[in-house]
């Protein structure tokens, strides 16, 4: 097995530091700064590291936590028409339609929720003129309301639920590829 070179304590071959004394177990290279680089990329990509504080994300929750409410005050009965449509669904071993009430309920939230997806982009381009996060913020919300007007026709049975998913998987689909186009078209403002 093999030791650390400072303190002798016996360390894994695949471990950077010593569990011990915490010393570097590995050599320098030039090697790092292409891996410095790949770092950079993930924490422009996934946002970590930035030195901004973001509150967009307590935001995004408590506006999350009203739309649930205003769910619930929608429909007060939601949690037993939940547990009566699975109890339905698991005795007669099949997928059923769910009631009016649950397609209703879930009309109401996926439409505020995109709404409030809007309502952060602007928050957003107002705090720090971030266009490639105000982007996303749009498209998605593009996407949710369109799945609610889908949900929305499937409780009117103009669509039903296969043809509702599949065209929702189109549009996300075009969504992404059209964000994916836009960000090379424009990868300095977004």
């Amino acid at each position: 097995m093999p030791i650390c070179p400072k303190c002798g304590a016996e360390i894994e071959k695949d471990d950077e530091f010593c569990r011990s004394c915490g010393a570097s177990l590995t050599t320098k290279t030039n090697e790092p700064v292409e891996k410095e680089s790949y770092a950079r990329e993930r924490e422009v990509c996934f946002g970590e590291g930035e030195r901004y504080r973001d509150y967009s994300g307590l935001v995004s929750l408590g506006i999350f936590l009203v739309i649930v409410g205003a769910v619930f005050l929608a429909n007060p009965s939601f949690i037993s028409n939940f547990s009566s449509w699975i109890e339905q669904m698991t005795k007669a071993k099949t997928l059923s339609r769910p009631p009016q009430g649950l397609i209703d309920s879930a009309t109401i939230f996926f439409s505020l929720i995109g709404l409030s997806d809007f309502f952060l982009a602007g928050v957003r381009f107002m705090a720090d003129k971030r266009m490639r996060r105000v982007l996303v913020d749009i498209l998605s919300g593009v996407a949710l309301v369109l799945f609610s007007y889908l949900i929305y026709l499937y409780g009117k049975h103009a669509l039903t639920w296969q043809m509702a998913l599949a065209m929702e998987a189109i549009a996300c689909g075009l969504l992404i590829i059209s964000y994916s186009a836009l960000r090379y078209l424009f990868p300095k403002k977004l």
